[in-house]
């Protein structure tokens, strides 16, 4: 009996041991279920709220493009400087007095015109010399040959008597040519930019004596960077603008991309050949180069400053049904301030490209105008 009394205070000492607890899970319970209670009534004020809201707001003014494919040009912009063509510093290439200057600098010359005129008496006195020597030489050349035939002197005798023949001839020739050197001529057509000699200066071997450049056509150089040199291998032609000439555009043609990057910047030098058929273009002046890389025929785009950034989302509102509605685009090239649509887009899709940082997703629109292009938002 008394072990059946301890196994029953037991049990009752348990039973109230138990029931604290269990009011606190009871209560913890009630609590959760009305807070559940409380955020969703919450949340249906919001929705409430949000939808008076709108019922009351007057549509928002928009102005919207329709997207139609194009053709746009994924193009690189660098920079670029003129230079001749062709840069000669002619030099004296026999010694002399100079006794005339034929032409004036910035004259235009044609190839092999005169441009310095040395003293040439020394070398006509020394040519004639050397001819009338040849003749003398000619003359018992023929004679000894003659009686070669006739056996009365020896072979040696004649072998001799030609060789000094041999010789004058080769001298003769060697003087007529330095005699020629004496009238220093343009190598090529082109602008004599600067005489470096007066009348009167001796010249030796070497001496410069005129800049002559090649204005027409002119030389581009511009450095491609490494990540671009891929792009320019099959290039035959690129724009060049030149800003101190307001902004003249003319086409370049290549004739030379090097094979090996100057200096440390890893830059590849592209020539390109300018007309230059008026002479405006001088060299020293800076220009830019537009390099074409790709070309797409059918590219959809938008303003840039349509494209709406939250975290790593990028998206555009188009019209639909007078409402607007949120689409995620994925970004291609960047064209000025154009942006090419990779997906989220199609054609004929009512971009809104004024009044989108007022909208929300399903907000009412109001259309004002439609343009084809944003340049047109701004006309009467």
């Amino acid at each position: 009996m008394e072990k059946f009394d301890n196994t029953k205070t037991k049990i009752l000492r348990l039973i109230w041991g138990t029931i604290p607890w269990l009011m606190v899970a009871l209560i913890a319970a009630f609590i959760w279920i009305m807070v559940g209670k409380i955020l969703q009534e919450r949340e249906r004020l919001v929705e409430a709220k949000k939808a008076a809201i709108k019922k009351n707001v007057e549509p928002v003014q928009v102005i919207t493009m329709p997207l139609k494919p194009k053709r746009v040009l994924d193009k690189i912009n660098l920079p670029a400087q003129i230079g001749p063509y062709l840069d000669v510093l002619v030099k004296a290439e026999v010694p002399g007095q100079v006794l005339n200057v034929v032409v004036e600098e910035g004259s235009n010359v044609t190839r092999g015109q005169a441009l310095v005129q040395l003293d040439d008496r020394d070398y006509r006195a020394r040519l004639a010399r050397l001819e009338a020597n040849y003749r003398l030489a000619k003359l018992d050349y023929e004679r000894i040959a003659a009686l070669a035939k006739k056996q009365v002197t020896s072979p040696a005798t004649l072998d001799a008597i030609q060789a000094q023949l041999k010789d004058l001839e080769a001298q003769v020739e060697e003087a007529q040519l330095a005699l020629s050197r004496t009238k220093i001529t343009s190598p090529t057509s082109s602008l004599v930019n600067e005489i470096m000699v007066e009348r009167g200066d001796f010249l030796a071997v070497g001496d410069p004596v005129a800049q002559i450049l090649q204005l027409d056509p002119v030389k581009v150089t511009v450095g491609v960077p490494e990540s671009d040199v891929a792009a320019v291998f099959n290039l035959e032609e690129a724009d060049v603008i030149i800003e101190a000439l307001n902004g003249l555009r003319v086409k370049g043609r290549k004739i030379f991309l090097s094979r090996q990057p100057r200096s440390l910047a890893r830059l590849y030098d592209l020539e390109l050949s300018v007309p230059n058929p008026n002479g405006y273009i001088l060299p020293g002046m800076f220009a830019r180069v537009e390099l074409v890389k790709r070309v797409f025929n059918q590219a959809l785009t938008v303003p840039l400053y349509t494209v709406i950034s939250q975290g790593e989302e990028r998206f555009v509102f188009i019209e639909e049904d007078g409402r607007a509605k949120k689409r995620m685009i994925t970004l291609g090239i960047l064209v000025d301030w154009q942006a090419q649509i990779t997906s989220g887009l199609k054609q004929d899709d009512r971009v809104i490209v004024v009044g989108h940082r007022f909208l929300d997703e399903g907000q009412e629109v109001k259309i004002v105008k439609s343009v084809n292009d944003p340049r047109e938002i701004l006309a009467p």
